[in-house]
Protein backbone atom coordinates (compact mmCIF):
# COMPACT_ATOMS: atom_id res chain seq x y z
CA UNK A 1 0.00 0.00 0.00
CA UNK A 2 1.50 3.23 -1.00
CA UNK A 3 0.59 6.38 1.19
CA UNK A 4 1.12 9.33 -0.48
CA UNK A 5 2.77 12.64 1.63
CA UNK A 6 0.25 14.51 1.23
CA UNK A 7 -2.48 11.69 2.73
CA UNK A 8 0.31 11.96 5.63
CA UNK A 9 -0.17 15.75 6.48
CA UNK A 10 -4.27 15.40 5.94
CA UNK A 11 -4.27 13.20 8.56
CA UNK A 12 -2.05 14.76 10.87
CA UNK A 13 -3.86 18.04 9.91
CA UNK A 14 -7.22 15.90 11.14
CA UNK A 15 -5.69 15.54 14.58
CA UNK A 16 -4.44 18.49 15.13
CA UNK A 17 -6.39 20.80 17.96
CA UNK A 18 -8.96 23.38 16.68
CA UNK A 19 -8.71 26.88 17.68
CA UNK A 20 -10.82 29.63 17.27
CA UNK A 21 -9.62 33.14 17.23
CA UNK A 22 -12.26 36.46 17.20
CA UNK A 23 -10.72 39.35 17.02
CA UNK A 24 -12.14 42.56 15.46
CA UNK A 25 -8.57 43.91 14.38
CA UNK A 26 -7.20 42.03 11.46
CA UNK A 27 -3.41 42.49 12.08
CA UNK A 28 -4.35 40.99 15.30
CA UNK A 29 -5.90 37.55 13.61
CA UNK A 30 -2.58 37.74 11.51
CA UNK A 31 -0.01 37.35 14.45
CA UNK A 32 -2.18 34.54 16.34
CA UNK A 33 -2.79 32.79 13.09
CA UNK A 34 0.89 33.04 12.39
CA UNK A 35 1.69 32.23 15.51
CA UNK A 36 -0.25 28.94 15.87
CA UNK A 37 -1.26 27.41 12.52
CA UNK A 38 1.90 24.90 12.91
CA UNK A 39 0.49 23.45 15.92
CA UNK A 40 -3.63 23.83 15.36
CA UNK A 41 -5.95 24.54 12.85
CA UNK A 42 -7.21 27.80 13.40
CA UNK A 43 -10.88 29.41 12.52
CA UNK A 44 -10.49 33.68 12.37
CA UNK A 45 -13.25 35.62 13.30
CA UNK A 46 -13.56 39.22 12.72
CA UNK A 47 -16.71 39.49 15.01
CA UNK A 48 -18.86 37.53 17.20
CA UNK A 49 -21.74 36.88 15.29
CA UNK A 50 -19.30 34.84 12.64
CA UNK A 51 -17.45 33.56 16.14
CA UNK A 52 -20.62 31.89 17.04
CA UNK A 53 -21.44 30.61 13.86
CA UNK A 54 -17.92 28.88 13.86
CA UNK A 55 -17.86 27.85 17.18
CA UNK A 56 -21.29 25.63 16.20
CA UNK A 57 -19.27 23.90 13.23
CA UNK A 58 -18.59 20.65 13.76
CA UNK A 59 -16.25 19.85 14.59
CA UNK A 60 -16.44 22.46 17.37
CA UNK A 61 -13.09 23.76 18.21
CA UNK A 62 -11.13 22.62 20.91
CA UNK A 63 -10.13 26.32 22.57
CA UNK A 64 -11.24 29.73 21.92
CA UNK A 65 -8.90 32.53 21.95
CA UNK A 66 -11.59 35.22 22.52
CA UNK A 67 -11.03 39.35 22.31
CA UNK A 68 -13.54 41.53 24.77
CA UNK A 69 -13.57 45.02 22.84
CA UNK A 70 -15.44 44.22 19.60
CA UNK A 71 -18.20 46.36 17.48
CA UNK A 72 -22.08 44.94 18.45
CA UNK A 73 -21.27 42.08 19.80
CA UNK A 74 -18.63 42.02 22.97
CA UNK A 75 -16.73 39.09 24.30
CA UNK A 76 -18.39 39.14 27.16
CA UNK A 77 -21.43 38.35 25.33
CA UNK A 78 -19.73 35.71 22.91
CA UNK A 79 -18.51 33.61 26.03
CA UNK A 80 -22.24 33.84 27.50
CA UNK A 81 -23.66 32.81 24.19
CA UNK A 82 -21.49 29.86 24.04
CA UNK A 83 -21.63 28.56 27.74
CA UNK A 84 -25.48 28.59 27.36
CA UNK A 85 -25.44 25.89 24.31
CA UNK A 86 -24.82 22.49 24.86
CA UNK A 87 -22.79 21.67 22.25
CA UNK A 88 -20.05 24.06 23.32
CA UNK A 89 -20.17 25.04 27.08
CA UNK A 90 -17.49 23.34 27.69
CA UNK A 91 -15.17 24.48 25.19
CA UNK A 92 -12.37 26.10 27.28
CA UNK A 93 -12.25 30.10 26.36
CA UNK A 94 -9.20 31.88 26.86
CA UNK A 95 -9.83 36.00 27.17
CA UNK A 96 -6.87 37.71 25.49
CA UNK A 97 -7.95 41.33 25.51
CA UNK A 98 -6.25 44.82 25.98
CA UNK A 99 -8.93 45.68 29.39
CA UNK A 100 -6.55 45.43 32.06
CA UNK A 101 -8.67 46.36 34.95
CA UNK A 102 -8.84 43.70 37.91
CA UNK A 103 -12.60 44.23 37.42
CA UNK A 104 -12.74 43.06 33.45
CA UNK A 105 -10.66 40.00 34.65
CA UNK A 106 -13.30 38.97 37.50
CA UNK A 107 -16.24 39.32 34.90
CA UNK A 108 -14.80 37.18 32.44
CA UNK A 109 -13.73 34.48 34.98
CA UNK A 110 -17.25 34.37 36.12
CA UNK A 111 -18.30 34.23 32.69
CA UNK A 112 -16.85 30.71 32.91
CA UNK A 113 -13.55 31.69 30.94
CA UNK A 114 -10.28 29.42 32.09
CA UNK A 115 -7.78 31.97 31.75
CA UNK A 116 -7.38 36.29 30.84
CA UNK A 117 -4.21 37.51 28.89
CA UNK A 118 -3.94 41.29 28.37
CA UNK A 119 -2.12 42.71 25.62
CA UNK A 120 0.33 42.80 24.29
CA UNK A 121 0.76 39.33 23.98
CA UNK A 122 3.81 37.37 24.63
CA UNK A 123 3.30 34.54 22.42
CA UNK A 124 5.63 31.40 24.19
CA UNK A 125 3.28 32.09 27.03
CA UNK A 126 0.30 32.36 25.13
CA UNK A 127 1.13 28.90 23.52
CA UNK A 128 2.17 27.63 26.99
CA UNK A 129 -1.17 28.63 28.19
CA UNK A 130 -2.90 27.18 25.16
CA UNK A 131 -1.24 23.32 25.51
CA UNK A 132 -1.71 23.66 29.77
CA UNK A 133 -5.56 23.85 28.86
CA UNK A 134 -6.09 21.75 26.21
CA UNK A 135 -4.12 19.28 27.86
CA UNK A 136 -6.29 20.21 31.25
CA UNK A 137 -9.59 19.74 28.57
CA UNK A 138 -8.31 16.10 27.64
CA UNK A 139 -8.00 15.18 30.50
CA UNK A 140 -11.25 15.95 32.00
CA UNK A 141 -12.77 14.38 28.98
CA UNK A 142 -10.90 11.02 29.09
CA UNK A 143 -12.01 11.49 33.27
CA UNK A 144 -15.48 11.73 32.14
CA UNK A 145 -15.10 8.57 29.90
CA UNK A 146 -14.42 6.87 32.59
CA UNK A 147 -16.83 8.01 35.16
CA UNK A 148 -19.36 6.78 32.54
CA UNK A 149 -17.56 3.25 32.06
CA UNK A 150 -17.88 3.10 35.87
CA UNK A 151 -21.00 3.71 36.01
CA UNK A 152 -22.35 1.42 33.42
CA UNK A 153 -20.17 -1.22 35.14
CA UNK A 154 -21.52 -0.56 38.48
CA UNK A 155 -25.21 -0.98 36.94
CA UNK A 156 -24.30 -3.85 35.21
CA UNK A 157 -22.75 -5.58 38.75
CA UNK A 158 -26.29 -3.67 40.61
CA UNK A 159 -28.63 -6.07 38.17
CA UNK A 160 -26.27 -8.86 39.01
CA UNK A 161 -26.45 -8.67 42.31
CA UNK A 162 -30.19 -7.87 42.41
CA UNK A 163 -31.26 -11.05 39.96
CA UNK A 164 -29.39 -13.00 42.37
CA UNK A 165 -31.28 -11.96 45.62
CA UNK A 166 -33.96 -14.40 44.86
CA UNK A 167 -37.01 -12.57 45.76
CA UNK A 168 -39.48 -15.35 44.01
CA UNK A 169 -38.58 -17.34 47.48
CA UNK A 170 -39.84 -14.38 49.77
CA UNK A 171 -42.97 -15.69 51.32
CA UNK A 172 -44.60 -12.36 53.08
CA UNK A 173 -47.46 -14.60 54.91
CA UNK A 174 -47.65 -12.91 58.73
CA UNK A 175 -45.32 -9.94 57.73
CA UNK A 176 -45.36 -6.43 57.49
CA UNK A 177 -42.41 -4.38 56.35
CA UNK A 178 -40.81 -1.12 55.38
CA UNK A 179 -38.12 -1.37 53.21
CA UNK A 180 -36.39 1.84 52.05
CA UNK A 181 -32.63 1.81 51.02
CA UNK A 182 -30.27 4.51 50.46
CA UNK A 183 -29.26 3.10 46.88
CA UNK A 184 -30.54 0.37 44.77
CA UNK A 185 -28.41 -2.31 46.10
CA UNK A 186 -28.64 -1.62 49.67
CA UNK A 187 -26.77 -3.13 52.62
CA UNK A 188 -29.67 -4.06 54.38
CA UNK A 189 -31.81 -7.17 53.39
CA UNK A 190 -35.41 -9.05 54.40
CA UNK A 191 -35.83 -12.53 53.77
CA UNK A 192 -38.78 -14.82 54.88
CA UNK A 193 -39.45 -18.54 53.74
CA UNK A 194 -41.10 -21.98 55.07
CA UNK A 195 -39.33 -24.82 55.50
CA UNK A 196 -41.37 -28.44 54.14
CA UNK A 197 -42.74 -29.14 57.69
CA UNK A 198 -44.54 -25.36 58.04
CA UNK A 199 -41.46 -23.57 60.23
CA UNK A 200 -41.05 -19.93 59.39
CA UNK A 201 -37.52 -18.61 58.90
CA UNK A 202 -38.09 -14.34 58.90
CA UNK A 203 -33.37 -13.04 58.64
CA UNK A 204 -33.13 -8.92 58.96
CA UNK A 205 -29.65 -8.64 58.02
CA UNK A 206 -27.42 -5.55 57.56
CA UNK A 207 -23.93 -5.60 55.66
CA UNK A 208 -21.91 -2.86 57.13
CA UNK A 209 -22.18 0.29 54.83
CA UNK A 210 -24.18 0.78 51.85
CA UNK A 211 -24.18 0.33 48.41
CA UNK A 212 -22.32 -2.36 46.35
CA UNK A 213 -19.33 -3.11 49.25
CA UNK A 214 -22.70 -3.52 51.75
CA UNK A 215 -24.81 -5.83 49.22
CA UNK A 216 -22.10 -8.04 47.73
CA UNK A 217 -22.55 -11.00 50.70
CA UNK A 218 -26.89 -10.95 49.86
CA UNK A 219 -26.50 -13.14 47.61
CA UNK A 220 -24.61 -15.76 49.24
CA UNK A 221 -26.91 -14.93 52.55
CA UNK A 222 -30.23 -15.40 50.47
CA UNK A 223 -29.07 -18.70 48.29
CA UNK A 224 -28.13 -20.36 51.77
CA UNK A 225 -31.27 -19.71 53.93
CA UNK A 226 -33.57 -20.77 50.93
CA UNK A 227 -32.08 -23.55 49.80
CA UNK A 228 -30.83 -25.18 53.53
CA UNK A 229 -34.79 -23.76 54.27
CA UNK A 230 -36.36 -26.16 51.28
CA UNK A 231 -34.02 -28.91 52.69
CA UNK A 232 -35.86 -28.61 56.51
CA UNK A 233 -32.52 -27.60 57.88
CA UNK A 234 -33.32 -26.65 61.41
CA UNK A 235 -32.59 -22.35 62.07
CA UNK A 236 -29.64 -22.98 63.85
CA UNK A 237 -27.80 -24.65 61.42
CA UNK A 238 -28.68 -22.48 58.98
CA UNK A 239 -27.52 -19.90 60.55
CA UNK A 240 -24.35 -21.93 61.48
CA UNK A 241 -23.66 -21.93 57.62
CA UNK A 242 -24.09 -18.49 57.09
CA UNK A 243 -21.55 -17.06 59.54
CA UNK A 244 -18.88 -20.08 58.23
CA UNK A 245 -19.28 -18.86 54.92
CA UNK A 246 -19.39 -15.01 55.02
CA UNK A 247 -15.92 -15.82 57.16
CA UNK A 248 -14.61 -17.92 54.52
CA UNK A 249 -15.68 -15.38 51.53
CA UNK A 250 -16.37 -11.68 53.24
CA UNK A 251 -13.33 -8.60 52.44
CA UNK A 252 -11.37 -7.73 55.52
CA UNK A 253 -13.80 -5.28 57.51
CA UNK A 254 -17.19 -6.37 55.76
CA UNK A 255 -19.64 -8.38 58.04
CA UNK A 256 -23.13 -8.93 58.86
CA UNK A 257 -25.73 -8.12 61.75
CA UNK A 258 -28.83 -9.47 61.46
CA UNK A 259 -32.08 -10.38 63.40
CA UNK A 260 -32.77 -14.68 62.73
CA UNK A 261 -36.46 -16.27 63.58
CA UNK A 262 -37.06 -19.69 63.64
CA UNK A 263 -41.09 -19.60 64.21
CA UNK A 264 -42.86 -22.74 65.13
CA UNK A 265 -44.99 -24.72 62.08
CA UNK A 266 -48.07 -24.29 65.22
CA UNK A 267 -46.94 -20.24 65.70
CA UNK A 268 -46.52 -20.71 69.65
CA UNK A 269 -42.98 -20.66 69.90
CA UNK A 270 -39.97 -18.68 68.21
CA UNK A 271 -36.35 -19.56 68.61
CA UNK A 272 -34.13 -15.90 68.25
CA UNK A 273 -30.68 -14.87 67.69
CA UNK A 274 -29.70 -11.06 67.26
CA UNK A 275 -26.12 -10.78 66.32
CA UNK A 276 -25.24 -7.12 66.34
CA UNK A 277 -28.54 -5.38 65.23
CA UNK A 278 -30.74 -3.08 67.82
CA UNK A 279 -33.15 -4.65 70.28
CA UNK A 280 -36.32 -6.56 68.82
CA UNK A 281 -39.49 -6.39 70.46
CA UNK A 282 -42.61 -8.48 71.33
CA UNK A 283 -45.55 -6.33 71.96
CA UNK A 284 -48.97 -7.65 73.74
CA UNK A 285 -51.62 -6.25 74.00
CA UNK A 286 -50.20 -2.40 73.49
CA UNK A 287 -47.34 -3.19 75.82
CA UNK A 288 -43.35 -4.05 75.36
CA UNK A 289 -44.09 -7.55 76.61
CA UNK A 290 -40.32 -8.55 75.97
CA UNK A 291 -36.97 -7.42 74.27
CA UNK A 292 -34.16 -8.93 72.23
CA UNK A 293 -30.89 -7.65 72.74
CA UNK A 294 -27.96 -8.44 70.68
CA UNK A 295 -26.07 -11.95 72.38
CA UNK A 296 -24.03 -12.10 69.33
CA UNK A 297 -20.77 -10.66 67.24
CA UNK A 298 -21.62 -9.65 63.76
CA UNK A 299 -21.16 -12.48 61.44
CA UNK A 300 -18.30 -13.08 59.18
CA UNK A 301 -15.96 -12.26 61.76
CA UNK A 302 -15.42 -15.38 63.52
CA UNK A 303 -16.13 -19.46 62.55
CA UNK A 304 -15.96 -19.94 66.59
CA UNK A 305 -19.25 -18.38 67.37
CA UNK A 306 -21.53 -21.66 68.85
CA UNK A 307 -24.93 -20.39 67.69
CA UNK A 308 -27.11 -23.25 69.15
CA UNK A 309 -26.00 -21.88 72.51
CA UNK A 310 -26.66 -18.01 71.98
CA UNK A 311 -30.36 -18.98 70.92
CA UNK A 312 -33.48 -17.15 72.80
CA UNK A 313 -36.97 -19.25 73.21
CA UNK A 314 -39.81 -17.32 72.66
CA UNK A 315 -43.29 -18.07 73.94
CA UNK A 316 -45.75 -17.00 71.67
CA UNK A 317 -49.57 -16.09 71.97
CA UNK A 318 -52.35 -14.72 69.27
CA UNK A 319 -52.49 -11.00 68.82
CA UNK A 320 -48.17 -11.02 69.62
CA UNK A 321 -46.62 -8.64 67.21
CA UNK A 322 -42.48 -9.06 66.70
CA UNK A 323 -40.70 -6.23 65.68
CA UNK A 324 -37.27 -6.36 64.39
CA UNK A 325 -35.44 -3.28 62.62
CA UNK A 326 -31.96 -2.27 61.52
CA UNK A 327 -30.10 0.32 62.51
CA UNK A 328 -30.56 2.98 60.28
CA UNK A 329 -33.91 3.99 62.15
CA UNK A 330 -32.91 4.58 65.81
CA UNK A 331 -29.48 6.51 64.54
CA UNK A 332 -31.34 8.84 62.61
CA UNK A 333 -29.93 12.09 63.65
CA UNK A 334 -32.24 14.77 64.10
CA UNK A 335 -31.50 18.56 63.99
CA UNK A 336 -30.04 19.16 66.95
CA UNK A 337 -27.37 16.26 67.09
CA UNK A 338 -29.81 13.61 68.88
CA UNK A 339 -30.71 10.35 67.26
CA UNK A 340 -34.13 9.54 66.71
CA UNK A 341 -33.55 6.58 69.68
CA UNK A 342 -35.30 3.33 70.70
CA UNK A 343 -37.99 5.37 72.58
CA UNK A 344 -39.51 7.03 70.02
CA UNK A 345 -39.44 3.68 67.69
CA UNK A 346 -40.71 1.59 70.52
CA UNK A 347 -44.06 4.54 70.47
CA UNK A 348 -44.75 3.99 67.18
CA UNK A 349 -44.45 0.57 67.08
CA UNK A 350 -47.02 0.22 70.13
CA UNK A 351 -49.28 2.12 68.37
CA UNK A 352 -48.97 0.61 65.18
CA UNK A 353 -49.25 -2.93 66.68
CA UNK A 354 -52.85 -1.92 68.33
CA UNK A 355 -54.13 0.53 65.40
CA UNK A 356 -52.55 -1.40 62.47
CA UNK A 357 -51.14 1.88 61.04
CA UNK A 358 -49.13 1.34 57.91
CA UNK A 359 -45.27 1.13 59.04
CA UNK A 360 -44.36 3.59 56.00
CA UNK A 361 -45.99 6.51 58.80
CA UNK A 362 -42.82 6.14 60.15
CA UNK A 363 -41.02 7.71 57.07
CA UNK A 364 -42.59 11.17 58.05
CA UNK A 365 -41.72 10.51 61.35
CA UNK A 366 -38.22 10.66 60.76
CA UNK A 367 -38.41 13.36 57.90
CA UNK A 368 -39.77 15.06 60.45
CA UNK A 369 -37.02 14.30 63.35
CA UNK A 370 -34.19 14.82 60.89
CA UNK A 371 -35.55 17.76 58.66
CA UNK A 372 -34.99 15.87 55.56
CA UNK A 373 -36.63 13.28 53.48
CA UNK A 374 -32.90 11.91 52.75
CA UNK A 375 -31.70 9.30 55.13
CA UNK A 376 -27.86 8.07 55.49
CA UNK A 377 -28.15 4.89 55.99
CA UNK A 378 -30.73 2.06 54.69
CA UNK A 379 -33.84 1.83 56.65
CA UNK A 380 -35.42 -1.78 57.38
CA UNK A 381 -38.54 -2.60 59.72
CA UNK A 382 -40.63 -6.01 59.66
CA UNK A 383 -43.50 -6.67 61.96
CA UNK A 384 -44.22 -10.59 62.32
CA UNK A 385 -48.03 -10.94 63.52
CA UNK A 386 -48.95 -13.89 65.05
Amino acid sequence: MIVRPQEIQANQQVKQPIILIVDDVSENLDVLRGALESEYRVRPAPNGQIALRAANVSPHPDLVLLDIMMPEMDGYEVCRRLKAKEETRDIPIIFVTAKKEEDDELDGLNLGAVDYITKPISIPILKARIKTHLALQSANKNLEKHNQNLITERELIEDIILKMRDTEGFDARHLRFLVAPVEVTAGDMLLSTFTPDGRQLVLLGDFTGHGLPAAIGSPLVTYILYDLAKRGNSGAEILQEINIQLCAKLPIGVFFAAIFLEISSDRQKASLWNSALPTGLLIRDGEVHDNFPSEIIPLGISKSIEIAKTVKTIKLKKGDHLFAFSDGIVEAKGLNGDMFGEKRLEDFLKKAAIENNPLDDLLAILESHTGSCVHDDDITLVEIQF
